[in-house]
């Protein structure tokens, strides 16, 4: 009985210790070799942590479903059917780069 108290003493401590050091997690980060650094050029300016407009759409690659995927057919309208995302515009290429990545489910990798 006395070994059976002991090892549950211990299994609380080992638990108890590890939740006080685990990282809380942020969600699933934007990995994508392409459109990463697509959002990042065009987007975090005025929409990552701080931006002017990130009030509206705050885009953090972080958290991706939270972030992006939940947005996505938001994005998709004002990027590709409107194209008043970015501001500054989009050349041709990175219009096509982004319906590519859209119209293959929008991957995070």
């Amino acid at each position: 009985m006395k070994r059976n108290g002991l090892t549950l003493v211990a299994l609380l401590f080992t638990s108890i210790f590890g939740l006080m050091h685990c990282k809380k997690s942020t969600g699933t980060g934007f990995e994508h070799a392409i459109m990463r650094p697509w959002f990042d050029k065009n987007c975090q300016s005025c929409h990552g942590s701080g931006g002017s407009n990130s009030r509206n759409w705050s885009y953090n690659p972080d958290d991706y479903e939270s972030s992006i995927k939940k947005h996505a057919s938001h994005i998709y309208e004002v990027v590709y059917t409107q194209k008043s995302m970015p501001p500054a515009g989009l050349t041709q290429n990175e219009l096509e780069q982004f319906k590519a990545w859209y119209d293959a489910g929008y991957p995070v990798k």
